[in-house]
């Protein structure tokens, strides 16, 4: 039944997107390397919760799970093994995070797939038909939403968040920071809590929208721990982006979820601090962190995340060698 596969691909696809633009709206972005394997587990914990109706109520089961025969008992024994199979199929997907820190309770990790599956599976359900609520009155006004990834410091939020406003203001654009709704937080807050046990580390609750307007339109700003989404009109959208992306400093933020790029941020940032106290800085030390990352394989918008550093710091580097070079000058004149 090939068109029955395309309707099938095609509703997985849809609510794959959906439960993706969830997460981005109500936590962020989700690390590069783990973004599908996140929207699989919400794709997945969503039709658990059709099958679970389809246990209750076997008369759901042809609309639920295909090809199933049409026999009551044939039902209910598919139905309860699919209900029972698919939470541990969620958790072992938990286990294979690129970005969770380790453990060695990979049994209980899996079985956690069960509390996953409820949590995602309802919060997907309410999504599905939320988000597109949400996201109406931006289609019908053609805006245009982008996004950067971040992950802030412990306890370096409010210094993002003032970061940003001066930035904002030091460009003459007022900012008003307010925030989320109960239900947006209520929302973010549980996929906050799903989230941290699946990467197994503590991630930080806290979400603010900064309302900016540059040209006379308006532009929504969402700093999320893990990201920072504007959404208005595309030029205005894209002024915002670009200018934060050129001049939010890594003191207080990575620009990467990945640990191996957190490193190389590390030593960005130790270079960099080197450079603020007049320390000197070898050529060598920055073509070593180049090296690394043209040896690691990222997607585009990380590589470019990190090259943009390394171009600060050739820069600074550039400075520092021109003004040793006129000192040298300066002194031998002297002489």
């Amino acid at each position: 039944m090939p068109y029955f596969r395309i309707i099938i691909t095609g509703f997985a696809k849809l609510l794959s997107k959906v439960f993706s633009m969830a997460t981005l709206t109500f936590f962020g972005r989700i690390p590069s390397k783990d973004n599908s394997k996140v929207s699989l587990m919400g794709l997945l914990s969503l039709y658990w919760l059709y099958v679970f109706l389809s246990v209750l109520f076997p008369d759901l089961a042809e609309m639920f799970i295909p090809f199933v025969p049409d026999d009551d008992t044939i039902v209910r024994i598919t139905s309860i093994a699919i209900f029972i199979i698919l939470p541990l199929v969620v958790g072992f997907i938990s286990t294979r995070m690129e970005n969770r820190s380790e453990d060695k309770m990979l049994v209980k990790q899996v079985l956690m797939g069960y509390p996953y599956a409820f949590t995602l599976g309802l919060l997907s359900t309410l999504l599905v038909i939320v988000i597109p609520i949400i996201k109406i009155p931006n289609f019908l006004k053609f805006h245009e939403q982008a996004q950067f990834a971040i992950m802030i410091r412990k306890g370096k939020y409010e210094d993002v968040l003032e970061d940003i406003q001066s930035i904002l203001d030091k460009h003459n654009i007022k900012s008003e920071v307010h925030s989320p709704n109960k239900f947006i937080w209520t929302c973010f807050i549980t996929l906050s809590y799903v989230l941290e046990r699946i990467y197994n580390r503590e991630l930080s609750k806290k979400m603010k929208y900064i309302t900016v307007e540059v040209e006379g339109k308006e532009v929504e700003i969402t700093l999320h721990a893990t990201d920072i989404s504007m959404i208005g009109p595309r030029k205005q959208v894209y002024y915002i982006k670009h200018t934060l992306s050129e001049e939010l400093e890594p003191a207080n933020l990575y620009f990467s979820w990945d640990d191996t790029i957190q490193d190389m941020e590390d030593d960005i940032r130790e270079l960099k601090r080197k450079f603020d106290d007049g320390e000197e800085v070898t050529s060598e030390s920055i073509t070593e962190i180049s090296d690394r990352l043209r040896n690691t394989p990222l997607t585009n918008e990380d590589w470019n995340a990190v090259r943009r550093q390394i171009y600060k710091l050739e820069r600074e580097y550039y400075k520092q060698l021109y003004h040793n070079e006129k000192k040298d000058k300066s002194d031998e004149k002297q002489l």
